[in-house]
């Protein structure tokens, strides 16, 4: 239960920041920056699973090298990550709070909601069906329904009871597996370094799909090239669940301004009721010396997010190479009911020993994403409409996520049997990934910039080049959409 909230009246003083910051320069003090990845991890293993290991194969299969830029626009969404969780490092106020404070009838926060309700099952119910697919595969035997639905439960019990350490570290051991079996891969394909990487740099398309995709894959084109395009680019963004779930994560790791505090969400309602009260941030201290402590306060987040940025853009570029080498020149793409076992190639042609690898690979990323899915969805409704729906003010975060993973496993298990009986898997993971990774990491960007400049001090706000570096992201994710008018 939250306590009662106690405004803040007089200015704060910062807390001292981790005592590694103020270290001098290092190699070994660098290395001990390593220690602060942890909520990136589950950002990492969420992004890499699904996406990863389905459409990025199979579109390095059909476009070659040419989509690789997809990846190096994705950093606008890690650029708008960093801006609203600095905000909420700096003053301890939730962003949605202040959407639903300084918005009209907190539209903004409703929009969240209304996208988030309908496409987190459509995604539990693609996840269900690729992760029990691999598991019928590794063990031979079961239906994959059975098997896709069985973990998922046991993943959700994991978020419900488990501890928070419990899912960061599993993460990024997850994350470790999947990126040793991916850049291993790729490596022994002795891949032309000097032809793949200005495809980073350069923004095109092809025109069309290749003849042998037309030929033999007719299912593969009733989705449109540009919805390929924002699909895949939504599986490496920082979506709205991640983006806003970090914020919870932000005061369970006690970062920023929550560092020391015992109830990091009871102390977070006071800042946002003194705002609230005062109409305006009048707590946040003015001298220099303290504002100089704050900004190192932010090091932790920017390493973190650094870190899960360059994991994600590695892996992300391993699979779609794999694909473009392997599946490409054999004219294979994997099928809504062979979505994984058809990319096996990518590790079998070195030797039979590695297909194990894939397959735990494989297993590790699916069930990793699931695990980090339930989790940050819970935060990110939370985190939504705490300040908007009444009751949520006074229900424990616990019981909370106990009635979204019911809601998520009716509602995924009933869209999974429907997958199975001809619902194309890969054109609804398109969709919710284009909603939940491009349109609405779009809108929130959007949001954050406005209001967090609005409501910050002077001295707090992002400088003009600052500024122009977030318009900059939110563009980058927006490059993609023109392909539906070209």
């Amino acid at each position: 239960m939250v306590r009662p909230s106690m405004p803040l009246d007089s200015p704060i003083t910062y807390p001292e920041p981790p005592a590694v910051i103020k270290e001098k320069p290092s190699v070994k003090k660098y290395l001990k920056y390593l220690l602060f990845f942890g909520p990136g991890a589950i950002v990492a293993s969420a992004t890499i699973g699904q996406g990863q290991l389905i459409l990025g194969p199979q579109i390095g299969a059909w476009a070659g090298f040419s989509l690789l830029w997809l990846i190096t626009i994705s950093v606008g969404s890690f650029i708008i990550a960093y801006m609203s969780c600095r905000f909420t490092m700096l003053t301890g106020i939730g962003l949605m709070d202040l959407f639903a404070l300084k918005t009209k009838f907190s539209w903004l926060n409703w929009i969240f909601i209304l996208i988030m309700i309908p496409f987190i099952p459509i995604f539990t119910g693609t996840i269900m069906t690729s992760l029990g697919q691999t598991l019928a595969w590794i063990f031979g035997f079961g239906h994959y329904l059975v098997w896709g639905i069985s973990f998922c439960f046991f993943a959700g019990i994991l978020v419900i009871f488990g501890r928070y350490k419990l899912l960061e570290y599993t993460q990024a051991f997850f994350v470790l597996v999947l990126a040793t079996g991916a850049i291993i891969s790729v490596i022994s394909l002795r891949p032309d370094l000097l032809e793949i990487i200005p495809n980073y740099f350069i923004i095109n398309a092809p025109s069309q799909f290749p003849e042998w995709v037309s030929q033999n894959y007719p299912s593969v084109t009733n989705t449109s090239i540009p919805l390929y395009m924002l699909g895949y680019l939504g599986t490496l963004t920082f979506t709205i669940i991640a983006l806003i779930g970090y914020l919870g994560w932000i005061k369970v790791k006690k970062w920023g301004i929550f560092s020391h505090q015992d109830n990091p969400l009871a102390f977070s309602q006071d800042c946002f009721d003194s705002f609230k009260k005062q109409g305006k941030i009048t707590y946040l201290p003015e001298n220099a010396e303290e504002q100089k402590k704050a900004k190192r306060l932010l090091v932790p987040l920017k390493v973190d997010l650094a870190i899960a940025f360059l994991i994600i853009a590695l892996i992300s570029s391993a699979y779609m190479i794999a694909g473009a080498l392997l599946l490409g020149p054999e004219q294979l793409l994997p099928r809504d009911a062979k979505l994984i076992q058809d990319q096996v190639i990518i590790f079998d042609h070195m030797a039979d020993w590695l297909k194990p690898l894939f397959q735990i690979s494989v297993f590790f990323a699916l069930f990793g994403t699931v695990y980090a899915g339930f989790e940050a969805a819970s935060r990110m409704l939370y985190e939504t409409g705490r300040n908007l729906i009444k009751p949520l003010r006074t229900m424990s975060y616990k019981k909370f996520t106990i009635i979204i993973f019911l809601y998520l496993m009716i509602a995924g298990s009933l869209l999974a049997i429907a997958m199975s009986m001809g619902l194309s898997v890969l054109l609804m993971l398109s969709i919710t990934l284009m909603f939940l990774g491009v349109i609405g990491v779009i809108i929130y960007g959007t949001g954050a910039l406005i209001f967090t400049q609005k409501a910050l001090p002077k001295a707090y706000r992002l400088g003009p080049i600052r500024v122009l570096l977030v318009i900059g992201g939110i563009v980058c994710l927006a490059i993609p959409l023109l392909f539906f008018f070209i």
